[in-house]
């Protein structure tokens, strides 16, 4: 063990807290790439009981998770006090440690798979980590000063993460108001010719996940789900692996040029559209997004994204889609009975041309998140386990 760093149970540093006073009557949730923040800038709807009498305090500085996710590390620390429902386990630091730094503990994989470990119930959708069994976990803590630093460099990569995921979401609202104009110019007017999807292009969905008939013979590989696919571009910063059998591999294997299509979730997630580079191969898609592939002669697939991301695109599956609250989802029937413009190539290369920019700016983006995501997961192996030790004044 580094000089100076000792090993303590969870329970020693992380009390549990235990609170229903309500004095702060924010409602919060728990991310897993923004930690604590407000349950209305979430995204995702409050599915939240009414009757909030059993929901937990927060107090500004407490560590939060989410107990029937904690083993894929879901957990924040709090910047402001409020509320959280009962399948959240609120923590509080003890005096002698720093709270940001424990905040980036629990996010190290090797605890995280602890986690993962000490977690109980019969499949992953009610795995729990109940305190009992958190509290017992063991870790190593360096001192208190270098627990600052440590903080304080994994803070600034995240900061600079979450600036760059801003100038992406920027960079997606001038994307796709300029490709909406674009296709209007080439979709409206009595003289434009429709077709079906399933004509100029084959319609395919992907692997099932959380499947094992794979067998002994299984691969584990890299699959894209519905959380990669974004309007107009693909987005690997976040690639999970899957077991798949050999014979399967080629059935649900990506080929550059295949056009990803979403089948739904949340409503801003139904039909999303990008196109594949091939920069990881092989790659598969999950069964939850289906693969587009153009026939040559009739469509180019940039062409064909855009066009499904466009507020037309767009129209046609919320009104096919089955929708519930703020679900939506469409079929692969749909998919295939979508109407698209029959448009000469001559002039989907033009419209391909104009937005490029736009898309490659939004890649570089994509990448530039995703190369930072990478620095801070080196940095947490290095920081959190003393690999590397932070000069600190004394």
């Amino acid at each position: 063990m580094r000089e100076g760093w000792k090993r303590v149970p969870l329970g020693d540093v992380l009390k549990l807290r235990t609170e229903r006073s309500h004095s702060v009557k924010t409602l919060l949730s728990v991310t897993a790439d923004r930690g604590v923040i407000p349950q209305s800038e979430s995204g995702r709807r409050d599915s939240s009981s009414a009757d909030k009498s059993l929901y937990w305090d927060v107090h500004p500085g407490d560590v939060v998770y989410n107990t029937m996710r904690m083993w894929q590390g879901v957990s924040g620390l709090a910047d402001e006090g409020g509320i959280v429902s009962p399948a959240y386990t609120v923590c509080e630091p003890v005096e002698g440690t720093y709270n940001g730094f424990l905040r980036w503990l629990l996010k190290d994989p090797g605890l995280v798979a602890k986690f993962l470990n000490r977690s109980q119930g019969l499949v992953s959708d009610t795995w729990n980590l109940k305190y009992s069994e958190f509290k017992k976990i063991e870790v190593t803590l360096p001192p208190l000063v270098e627990q600052q630093r440590i903080a304080e460099i994994l803070h600034e990569v995240d900061t600079q993460i979450q600036r760059s995921l801003i100038r992406q979401e920027k960079l997606q609202v001038v994307a796709a108001a300029e490709t909406a104009a674009l296709m209007r110019s080439t979709s409206e007017g009595d003289s434009v010719e429709w077709t079906v999807l399933e004509e100029v292009a084959h319609i395919s969905a992907g692997v099932t996940l959380g499947n094992d008939e794979a067998g002994d013979g299984a691969t584990s590989l890299p699959y894209l789900r519905v959380a990669n696919v974004q309007d107009g571009y693909i987005d690997t910063s976040h690639v999970k692996t899957v077991a798949v059998r050999s014979c399967d591999v080629d059935r649900f294997s990506l080929a550059k040029g295949d056009v990803l299509l979403t089948e739904g979730g949340d409503l801003d997630k139904l039909g999303r559209g990008g196109v594949w580079d091939g920069r990881i191969n092989p790659c598969l898609h999950q069964n939850h997004v289906f693969k587009v592939r153009c026939r040559p002669a009739a469509y180019r697939p940039d062409f064909l994204a855009s066009y499904l991301a466009s507020p037309r695109g767009k129209s046609y599956f919320l009104s096919v889609a089955k929708q519930t609250t703020n679900l939506a989802s469409i079929n692969s029937s749909q998919v295939k009975k979508a109407p698209v413009p029959l448009v000469p190539l001559v002039e989907q290369d033009r419209i391909v041309a104009s937005v490029a920019e736009w898309k490659e700016q939004l890649v570089s983006a994509s990448r530039e998140v995703e190369k930072l995501r990478l620095l801070r997961s080196a940095l947490l192996d290095d920081l959190l386990t003393g690999k590397v030790r932070i000069p600190v004044n004394a």
